[in-house]
């Protein structure tokens, strides 16, 4: 559970090098904003720095130079990493090791015993920084978010996994569910610690619905669903669509999806079943969004929709209690940690859009109290996460 302690004194005594691909950067502003907001406040207990390596494919991608990232509590690397696209992405592993090696012998006076890697992901950047960890008899922790589950499907992928977590000193799943995903996996639930995400609660925060939506342009009497996250299969948007289709006639009735496209073949799909319903100008797709405009947004909704099929520890959930908005979705992740029926929301099955149609009419009329809503995710803040990770880190080396 997070508390909502202070942040300890820096202590210089431990480096930490944190490797993330998926990190904010000036051309993807928010990227990762979970890796960045945990890394924040860890940086106040030791010395961190940062490597994002970014992938390149001479045809497709140029190489471009190494970069550093402004205005951050800590030093941030942008190193270019080189794949192969779309194939052999069990060779991922192997070059993310190359970028990292290269980055760590960049820093010649690095003290050894002080030292550990921090991998956000199982994949690549688990097995990439195990690599290099072994071979410099380096202590690793591995952050587990909830992509590992796919790719324990892999053999190839899976294997290299196990290794690099059979030779981590400690192992983070931000769910408890992903816990016993690894340790069905084989892996030493011993070394495992969940720690949840925060959620950023001054930027997520009551607000006036009426305000935002006028700002908004959306008429005060229209019915209003928003969801959030990028648009992929395993977010759902295709069982949200079919659950709301029986509002087509419904000129009051509008969704929002606030996400950038991660599959394009899933966009079209949904795109041409929208247009297949006649509900174009109902379901309104507008991309990534800043979490100034995100929260604008869930002010001004009704409810907050998110059929996902799968989760670690979902940052909109957290994001939309906060903001006061009762939350439908499913029990991906540890969702059923944070909602509970009738109180800040409803928790529906998997890939059953006529289970979420009737939360959906459920909700319209239900009596919720937006700043219990609110209170509801309060304990789980950046600092309560950044301090449990500065203990395990502590706890793990000192074995």
């Amino acid at each position: 559970m997070m508390t909502n302690s202070s942040i300890v004194a820096h202590d210089g005594s431990l480096m930490v090098l944190s490797v993330c691909s998926n990190f904010p950067t000036k051309n993807r502003p928010t990227h990762g904003l979970f890796v960045a907001r945990r890394l924040f406040k860890l940086s106040s207990h030791l010395d961190l720095r940062m490597l994002v390596p970014q992938s390149y494919f001479p045809l497709l991608r140029p190489r471009s130079a190494d970069e550093m990232i402004q205005g951050t509590p800590f030093h941030v690397t942008i190193r270019r990493m080189f794949y192969l696209p779309g194939i052999a992405k069990h060779w991922d592993g192997w070059w993310l090791n190359q970028v990292v090696s290269h980055w760590v012998s960049s820093m010649p006076n690095l003290d050894s015993k002080n030292t550990i890697l921090d991998a956000h992901f199982g994949y690549p950047e688990g097995v990439g920084c195990y690599r290099v960890a072994k071979r410099r008899k380096l202590p690793l922790f591995i952050t587990v978010r909830g992509l590992e589950t796919e790719l324990m499907a892999v053999p190839a992928i899976k294997k290299q996994m196990l290794e690099a977590f059979d030779y981590a000193a400690g192992i983070i799943s931000v769910s408890q569910s992903l816990k016993d995903m690894l340790i069905q996996n084989g892996v030493d639930g011993s070394k495992i610690r969940v720690i949840g995400n925060g959620v950023d609660s001054d930027t997520y925060s009551l607000g006036d619905r009426h305000a935002s939506r006028s700002e908004l342009g959306i008429a005060q009497e229209t019915k209003l669903i928003v969801s959030l996250g990028n648009v992929q299969r395993r977010k759902g948007y295709d069982l949200l669509v079919e659950a709301i289709a029986p509002y087509q006639k419904n000129r009051n009735f509008s969704c929002v999806i606030l996400g950038g496209i991660n599959e394009a073949g899933t966009m079209a799909s949904l795109q041409s079943r929208v247009e297949q319903l006649g509900m174009k100008d109902q379901v309104r797709f507008f991309g990534q969004a800043t979490p100034d405009v995100v929260v604008k947004w869930l002010r001004a909704s009704d409810m907050f929709v998110l059929p996902t099929r799968r989760e670690g520890c979902c940052n909109a959930v957290l994001e939309a209690l906060s903001t006061g908005v009762p939350v439908l979705s499913t029990p991906a992740g540890d969702n059923t940690k944070f909602v509970t029926d009738g109180e800040n929301g409803f928790i529906v099955p998997h890939d059953d859009p006529q289970s979420l149609h009737r939360a959906i009419e459920r909700t319209w009329d239900h009596p919720w109290d937006p700043q219990s809503i609110s209170r509801s995710v309060h304990e789980y803040t950046w600092d309560g996460a950044a301090n449990q990770v500065f203990e395990y880190f502590k706890e793990r080396l000192s074995r």
